[in-house]
């Protein structure tokens, strides 16, 4: 260890080398924590021998499951030249350590910019994240894996309703009778449209199913200048359909304002999504994976499916979770975004069409 954590105290640096011990580290610098907005796990960056990695907590949920297919299904995909930065293996070849009740992973450290929308290379960013995510679904074809399936009442369709009802529980909790009919209105929108767009792709044929990234969002890439210089967060990764993934990033990029390194999320215009970076979107994505035949008019039902998850814990995060701060909360703010999203399945009705022409 070197001088420089004159911050930390000497049990936080105890535990820190016991952490790089277990990755057969004995020489480390500690370069300062790291502020993950989507985040609230341990991450801390470090120098081993001149190479700068991430030392960060593993997601609780992941730590439970048990999951292991995300790493060889990383390995997999940095082998196929997605840019994965890879984790240094502990002595016993485990892409993780535990110590005590926490596990730890340590993950090169890539240079990258956090999408910001804006950002004047915002379109730029947004073609390439289509590109990348298009060539990441080729590769994702050809893995030799075992299929890792999620249980039937977490796919898409009851992960859908099971926000939705969470979000009818947090209605009746508000004292704010505005926000409590809005959140409700809201509700009964999206369950109202849910089961005909569930109905569609459940009766769609030959549609591509392959492993998913699981949370294709800005938030879990970074740039360059004109490139994607590094693929995150692929803890959810599974076998899915590959429509619903794509409608997923059409909403992350053609419906959300992403405001840099804050985290923080707000529509991007008024009323549903932009269709100018919606098709940019598609379009770089189709020039490496184009639809089959019947796909692209199941591309609103795949919205329609996947926006309440994406609203729920993006522009809406703060009504879902922080009713409890409701008095710092702008109500005028709260129920126009409230608004936005209530009047979403409508909107997506009236694009159906265009939509589908974008890919």
């Amino acid at each position: 260890m070197h001088e420089d954590e004159q911050n930390a105290t000497s049990q936080d640096l105890l535990d820190l080398n016991e952490v790089m011990q277990a990755f057969g580290v004995d020489e480390w610098s500690n370069l300062g924590p790291l502020h993950a907005p989507d985040s609230e796990l341990f991450q801390v960056l470090v120098e081993i021998q001149g190479q700068r990695y991430i030392l960060r907590e593993r997601p609780e949920e992941l730590v439970e499951a048990e999951g292991t297919h995300h790493y060889a299904f990383q390995r997999y995909l940095a082998d196929q030249g997605i840019p994965i930065a890879p984790l240094r293996l502990t002595d016993q070849g485990e892409p993780y350590a535990t110590i005590g009740e926490d596990t730890f992973e340590l993950r090169e450290w890539v240079a990258g910019e956090v999408f910001d929308s804006s950002d004047t290379r915002e379109r730029t960013w947004i073609s390439a994240a289509g590109d990348m995510l298009g060539r990441f679904h080729q590769a994702a074809r050809q893995y030799p894996g075992p299929q890792h399936c999620w249980p039937s009442e977490v796919q898409a369709g009851g992960l859908t309703q099971g926000w939705l009802n969470f979000a009818r529980g947090q209605a009746e909790q508000y004292e704010v009778y505005a926000i409590s009919a809005a959140l409700s209105n809201l509700v009964d929108a999206w369950e109202a449209a849910l089961p005909a767009a569930m109905m569609a792709i459940g009766t769609g044929r030959n549609l591509p199913e392959l492993h998913i990234h699981g949370d294709y969002s800005a938030q879990n890439l970074r740039f360059t200048a004109r490139d994607v210089s590094q693929v995150l967060g692929l803890e959810a990764s599974r076998w899915e359909k590959r429509l619903l993934e794509v409608a997923y990033g059409v909403f992350s990029f053609a419906g959300l304002q992403w405001q840099g390194e804050s985290g923080l999320t707000r529509p991007l215009v008024r009323r549903g999504l932009d269709p100018e970076r919606a098709s940019l979107f598609l379009r770089s994505y189709s020039a490496i994976y184009p639809s089959v035949p019947g796909e692209s008019a199941l591309l609103v039902d795949a919205l329609t499916l996947v926006a309440p998850i994406i609203t729920a814990n993006g522009p809406l995060e703060d009504i879902f979770y922080g009713s409890e701060g409701l008095e710092d909360m702008p109500i005028e703010d709260a129920l126009d975004r409230l608004a936005w999203a209530t009047a979403l399945p409508n909107w997506l009705m009236k694009v159906r069409r265009s939509f589908a022409e974008m890919w």
